[in-house]
């Protein structure tokens, strides 16, 4: 099952587009060049950065997916990542 954090993090590049792509995601439609944050598998991780293809296989479909962030590229995504990670750190 797929949730979305509030407020969901979104990269420069898909402003414009954040309903449309959050739909698509809902749906299980494929969208091109999105990286989404989501928590981790690995509980020693704070977060983890995966392609939206990937929600495809059927492992990803049934597990709890929390997404905290959605990124048109890579270099998004880690702005993103960074400015989530000190968010974190200064709730502690």
């Amino acid at each position: 099952m797929i949730s979305f954090n509030k407020p969901l993090q979104v990269g420069k590049s898909l402003k414009h587009r954040k309903l449309h792509t959050v739909r698509r995601i809902k749906a299980g439609k494929l969208c091109l060049n999105v990286f989404l944050i989501t928590n981790p598998t690995n509980a020693q991780n704070l977060f983890e950065v995966i392609e939206e293809k990937v929600l495809l296989f059927p492992y990803y479909r049934e597990r709890e997916l929390l997404i905290y962030g959605i990124a048109g590229s890579m270099s998004e995504a880690n702005e993103i990542l960074l400015k989530l990670t000190e968010e974190k750190y200064d709730c502690t």
